[in-house]
């Protein structure tokens, strides 16, 4: 349909437009530090093909969009959620079906919370209602190296990949060539080394205030987000359904792509 670009909140956000322009609009929110090329071809492609409208964009730091000094501009989920309601004043969608990944699945949630007239549904997918001590936390040796002095994109590319390997779960034989195919896109995309997590702070006490449907998909060796935060999360949405993949990580490995994208047109189906 129509890419570009849209200057909200103080940055300038790359975003394109897919599928039909009457179709349900939906509004896919990557995770920190990826841009829109780790959304999977095949669930584009299945949202596409079901009719809807589907609107995706580099979150700030990432990408085509615009990448931030965080020394003097640090922010937080609360700024992302007004980057994901910027997008949408822009493509003129009154009210969208979020489904957020990871750090997306914290903004999809703000955005419900902050915007709940411009929420029709909600999925949350490797994500957490934290940061909160009543949370098992994740394993801080995923983490491991992220962050030393990188001096090429071959640098950053095997700080990636070896992240990717990290957080996999055991169902599944780690994927090397299809992640390093990825990150490839990803790097000349436009990774931002110097970007920093996003500031954020509990929502259990609030998860209540979310009315729409909801479901939340989440690995039982997810070591980012341990499995308890997706209970927490479904619990304590009122309209949630929780499906938990066995023996999978921080990740959609690419043979549950299909599943996943059943799932989620279903979802946005019956909340249609």
């Amino acid at each position: 349909m129509a890419a570009g670009y849209v200057d909200t909140n103080g940055v300038r956000l790359w975003y394109e437009e897919l599928g039909r322009p009457d179709g349900a609009p939906v509004l896919l929110v990557m995770g920190g530090g990826a841009s829109v090329v780790w959304w999977p071809p095949e669930l584009i492609g299945g949202l596409v093909g079901a009719g809807y409208r589907v609107v995706q964009f580099d979150n700030r730091d990432i990408g085509l969009s615009t990448h931030v000094d965080w020394a003097s501009a640090p922010y937080g989920i609360e700024d992302m959620a007004g980057d994901a309601i910027g997008v949408l004043d822009a493509v003129g969608i009154d009210a969208a079906h979020l489904v957020g990944v990871s750090v997306g699945g914290m903004v999809a949630q703000v955005t419900a919370l902050q915007h709940p007239d411009r929420v029709r549904s909600l999925t949350l997918i490797s994500t957490t209602p934290g940061p909160d001590p009543r949370l098992s936390p994740g394993d801080e040796a995923v983490f491991a190296g992220l962050d030393r002095p990188v001096q090429t994109d071959a640098d950053i590319a095997e700080l990636e990949v070896g992240f990717c390997r990290a957080v996999a779960g055991s169902r599944f034989a780690f994927d090397e060539q299809y992640y390093r195919e990825i990150v490839a896109a990803d790097l000349a995309r436009g990774t931002n080394p110097a970007a920093n997590a996003p500031s954020a702070s509990s929502r259990i006490d609030q998860l209540a205030r979310i009315q729409v449907p909801t479901l939340v998909v989440h690995g039982t060796e997810d070591l980012v987000y341990p499995y308890d935060h997706a209970e927490v999360l479904a619990k304590g949405i009122p309209k949630a359904t929780l499906v938990r993949w066995e023996g999978v990580g921080h990740e959609q490995p690419p043979q549950l792509v299909p599943e996943l994208t059943r799932l989620v047109i279903q979802h946005i189906d019956a909340a249609s």
